[in-house]
């Protein structure tokens, strides 16, 4: 069997992005002949000639259909497409995403308005997910999910665009005032 079909069958099996590390270990293969695999499967399921491609998301990789192929796709399944996220859902998850892991009241603060409903909405909706107590009895914190970073198609936090390049330092400034400025409040 060769490299690429292993790699490619666990992949197909996947219904999550599948590190390096892990190709490695379920396959039985060397770094190297991931690699190898990894660049050969990247060629087959290009754009430009296939229906399925293969993403480099969250920090792994995964097959997915070809997102010029998703009118089709979407008929074939008889869904319709989510909603569209609201401004209030992407200032919250700017927020999360650049200053998180917050609170709900951090994120409040930060927007100047209750957020709840927003952040309840995004949870559902797999974008956000609690990740633990921000300390000892104090509310849990949140963080942007590996489903958030495989529908906006981002292997990692580093591949948007640093925050100080999107706001000016006297801003940036306010916000983390806000964010920081009512420690025992939550984070």
């Amino acid at each position: 069997m060769r490299p690429a079909h292993l790699v490619e069958a666990v992949l197909f099996s996947s219904a999550r992005p599948v590190s390096r590390k892990t190709l490695a270990s379920s396959t039985g293969l060397s770094a190297d002949e991931v690699e190898s695999a990894l660049s050969e499967l990247a060629e087959r399921y290009s754009p430009e000639r296939s229906g399925v491609v293969l993403r480099q998301v969250a920090g792994g990789y995964q097959l997915a259909t070809n997102p010029s192929c998703a009118a089709a796709v979407e008929r074939f399944r008889g869904e319709a497409r989510p909603a569209p996220l609201s401004a209030a859902a992407h200032e919250v998850l700017a927020c999360v995403l650049y200053l998180g892991p917050l609170t709900r009241g951090a994120i409040s603060r930060v927007r100047g308005v209750n957020s709840d409903a927003v952040v309840r909405n995004l949870i559902e909706r797999g974008l956000l997910a609690e990740k633990g107590p921000s300390g000892e009895g104090q509310a849990a914190l949140l963080d942007v999910t590996e489903e958030f970073l495989i529908s906006t198609g981002a292997s990692s936090r580093e591949d948007f665009p640093p925050l100080e390049s999107l706001v000016r330092e006297e801003e940036l400034e306010r916000v983390r005032e806000r964010v920081l400025g009512r420690e025992g409040e939550g984070r």
